[in-house]
């Protein structure tokens, strides 16, 4: 609501009769008289605006903020504790999840904040863009009144890198070992699992160094 269209200037002197319109000493009361009711409409204008949520900005705020048991922050404005009361209403109404992904679009842009539920384990993501990340904690704040509280909250960055890919290996095979004594004694061929082991190092391409032995 624009505050602006309840803007008067308050003069009663125009209601003054005739008779007493050009006597001084009426003329002084008038005056006296438009400012106590200057600051009755001023008062009045005041509690008007503070019934609207966007337009609230003091007793209305502390009002809906004792509802909902929430402080305000030190450098919070009027439009921050605004927006969040309106948040923690929308919260505590029961909703689909493409009513939340349609709330997330308003709030902060189509695409800037994308829900992902996972049935299998149990887990809600929130896939973040690189310009909405700095408001990770608000939006965190604004889904886990929603969610359901079986559902894991993680909030994450997804970046698509087009690249090519190589892998390259190298195989190693090494014959059985036998053990031969200085007696009569010849012991058996030792033999050991077979195992795989490699090194995987991040560069413009992807190398791998494996190796594979039987003994």
């Amino acid at each position: 609501m624009d505050k602006s269209i309840l803007n008067r200037t308050i003069d009663i002197s125009w209601l003054l009769p005739p008779v007493s319109r050009d006597s001084r000493d009426i003329q002084q009361v008038a005056q006296t008289e438009n400012a106590e009711f200057q600051d009755t409409w001023s008062a009045l204008c005041y509690i008007f605006g503070e019934q609207f949520i966007d337009s609230m900005e003091g007793y209305g705020l502390e009002q809906w903020e004792a509802i909902f048991d929430v402080m305000p922050k030190a450098n919070d404005t009027a439009r921050d504790r605004r927006s969040r009361i309106l948040q923690l209403i929308l919260g505590m109404r029961p909703y689909t999840r493409r009513s939340v992904q349609n709330m997330l679009n308003k709030l902060y842009g189509d695409g800037n904040v994308t829900l992902d539920v996972d049935n299998d384990t149990y887990t809600c993501w929130l896939d973040v863009s690189a310009s909405t990340i700095y408001s990770a904690n608000n939006i965190y704040n604004f889904v886990e009144p929603i969610i359901p509280k079986n559902l894991l909250i993680y909030i994450r960055n997804t970046k698509k890198v087009a690249e090519s890919l190589h892998i390259g290996g190298a195989c190693f095979f090494y014959p059985k070992i036998h053990v031969l004594a200085n007696t009569d004694v010849q012991f058996e061929p030792i033999s050991a699992k077979q195992s795989i082991s490699g090194h995987i190092s991040m560069a413009k391409h992807i190398h791998v160094y494996a190796g594979r032995g039987n003994y």
